[in-house]
C-alpha cells in the first residue's frame, strides 16, 4: 500500500519552506477571537487534531485551555514538543483510528487539515473519531477552505521562489478534489509532490457531521467570524456540538 500524499509531503523540509510565510499573527488573532466568541472557559480541555508543528495548540493553551496537540507526523510532533508545559502536550496520532485521548470540551481542526482522504467513507470515519473524543455537548470547530469560492477563482499556475528552492505550482479540479501539483527545483534535483483536498460544501459537512451525531450550530466565513457566504467568504468555519445521547 502506497504512502498517502499528506504523509509524504508534510514530512518534508520543502513543505515547511513553501508555507513559511503563513501569518502567525492572523492565527493568533483568529484563535483569540474564536475562544472569546465561543465563551471558552479557563481550565476547559481542547484537542488540536492535525496540529502540525504546534503553533495553534500553543495559542489555545495561552487562552486557558488544557491542550493536547495530535498529528500523524512524528517529525512535526518532535518539533512541537519544544512548546510543552503543564497544560500543553503533544502526541502522534491518526484521525482515521480511534484516538485514546479525552474526553475534551473542544476539538479543533484548523487551517484546512481535513479532506485529504481517498473516499468519503474515510472522511466520515475521521469525523466519528473526532466525535468520540468529545464530552456530551462538547464542540468541534472545523476550519476549512471555502471550496465554492476557490473553485470559481482557481489560479491555474504560479511560481514561488525561496532561499531554499523554486516551486512550480499547478492547480486543477479533479473528481471533486482540488489538486495542487508542486514541482520542487533544488540545486540539481527536481522533486514532485501533490496536495489533494476534497472540495466539500457546507451541505456536505452537515450530512457527514449528522452521521457522526454532531449538530451544526454555526458557520462563519472568515477569521473575523463574519457570516458565511459560499460566493464571497474566504473560509468555512463550522462549529458543531455533540449530542447528549
Amino acid at each position: 500500500m502506497s504512502t498517502p500524499w499528506y504523509a509524504q509531503w508534510f514530512n518534508t523540509t520543502y513543505y515547511h519552506d513553501l508555507y513559511q510565510n503563513r501569518d502567525d499573527r492572523e492565527a493568533l488573532r483568529f484563535i483569540k477571537e474564536l475562544c472569546t466568541k465561543l465563551k471558552v472557559k479557563n481550565g476547559e480541555s481542547a484537542l488540536d487534531l492535525a496540529c502540525g508543528r504546534g503553533r495553534h495548540a500553543k495559542v489555545l493553551s495561552e487562552q486557558g485551555l488544557k491542550t493536547l496537540g495530535v498529528d500523524l507526523s512524528q517529525e512535526s510532533i518532535e518539533f512541537a514538543r519544544r512548546y510543552e508545559h503543564k497544560h500543553l502536550h503533544f502526541e502522534v496520532g491518526n484521525m482515521l483510528e480511534e484516538l485514546p485521548f479525552g474526553p475534551f470540551d473542544w476539538v479543533m481542526n484548523l487551517f484546512t487539515s481535513f479532506g485529504y482522504f481517498e473516499n468519503d467513507n474515510l472522511h466520515e470515519l475521521a469525523l466519528k473519531n473526532m466525535a468520540k473524543t468529545l464530552k456530551p455537548k462538547g464542540k468541534l470547530v472545523m476550519d476549512f477552505m471555502n471550496s465554492g469560492k476557490i473553485k470559481e477563482n482557481l489560479i491555474p499556475e504560479n511560481i514561488v521562489h525561496t532561499e531554499m528552492a523554486t516551486y512550480g505550482i499547478t492547480r486543477k479540479l479533479e473528481k471533486g478534489y482540488i489538486v495542487k501539483n508542486i514541482q520542487v527545483n533544488h540545486g540539481n534535483s527536481i522533486l514532485n509532490f501533490e496536495e489533494r483536498v476534497r472540495a466539500f460544501s457546507a451541505d456536505d459537512f452537515k450530512k457527514m457531521l449528522d452521521k457522526a451525531r454532531l449538530e451544526v450550530v454555526e458557520i462563519a466565513g472568515d477569521y473575523d467570524l463574519s457570516p458565511y457566504s459560499k460566493k464571497n467568504s474566504n473560509r468555512m468555519i463550522i462549529i458543531a456540538q455533540k449530542e447528549t445521547s
